[in-house]
């Protein structure tokens, strides 16, 4: 039997009896690439983590990904440890390997009451597999429903069409079903001007186009944050010696003003969290 494309499968409304108290499995997804999926993750996951909270974390990049490089346990050596426990680091695996995609449902298994997994580009249809056989997220949606959990997805936004047209997938496979966050990457321009597929424009002839996923989300009861942009060259900075942004102040690598930058941004995101924070379950 031919494998239908995620565009096309009807998701199931949510089950009436399901219990009101969910734990949440949060998803940072979108199939484009290089919207800032894992910047937000390991701010997110940083942030919960100095504000005293408990989180497994998960990367779906394998130990390449951006936010076990960052966050994810290191040995003597300085090398991230094979081995995580993903309440200390950073569990990592490969999303797109029929042996290692599973762990994004079978992590659930710890109980928890928050898992964060930070997904790669294009893993999609990948996750379709799982218990699907490709052909949609049913399945894996009542998996998780069955143990107590919920998804909670954390849309990561930049200009492109590609981004908008990411969102609108998910909400084709899964509608409400779960959660759905739309985190505006301010690191991209400002908005609504420089989203002009999320937020919608008419063209020179006169023509309204895009804006119809962000209507679809919000009319889901969805939440749209926006993510505050850390400059360049201290992000950079940061970055290259793989230290998170609350451990800014270490010495002698950033300028005063530069951690005055990283403490605004700091301040900024959890402000900006605030809308969602309820979906996190915590």
């Amino acid at each position: 039997m031919a494998t239908a494309t995620a565009a096309a499968v009807k998701p199931r409304p949510r089950a009436a009896a399901l219990p009101a108290a969910f734990k949440r499995v949060a998803l940072v997804a979108n199939e484009k690439g290089g919207v800032g999926k894992s910047v937000f993750t390991r701010t997110l996951v940083d942030h919960l983590r100095t504000s005293g909270k408990r989180v497994a974390a998960y990367d779906a990049d394998g130990s390449v990904g951006a936010t076990a490089r960052v966050l994810g346990s290191r040995d003597a050596n300085g090398a991230v440890e094979r081995v995580q426990d993903p309440v200390e680091g950073v569990g990592y695996y490969n999303g797109r390997a029929d042996d290692e995609r599973n762990i994004l449902l079978d992590s659930i298994e710890s109980g928890e009451k928050l898992y964060v997994h930070d997904l790669a580009g294009g893993l999609l249809a990948d996750l379709t597999r799982i218990v699907d056989g490709g052909e949609g997220l049913d399945g894996l949606l009542d998996a998780f429903e069955a143990h107590g959990y919920r998804l909670t997805l954390f849309h990561v936004i930049s200009p492109d069409v590609g981004a908008a047209q990411s969102v609108a997938r998910w909400l084709s496979l899964i509608g409400d079903r779960a959660d759905h966050v739309a985190v505006i990457n301010l690191k991209h321009g400002k908005p609504p001007t420089d989203f002009p597929f999320w937020y919608g424009f008419t063209d020179a002839k006169g023509v309204a186009k895009g804006g119809k996923t962000r209507e679809k989300l919000l009319a889901m009861s969805g939440v749209e944050i926006e993510f505050p942009a850390l400059p360049a060259g201290t992000f950079a900075k940061l970055d290259a010696e793989n230290i998170p942004f609350t451990r800014a102040d270490k010495a002698g690598l950033l300028t005063i003003t530069e951690r005055a930058h990283v403490a605004k941004y700091l301040r900024d995101f959890a402000a900006a969290l605030t809308p969602a924070f309820p979906l996190l379950g915590l």
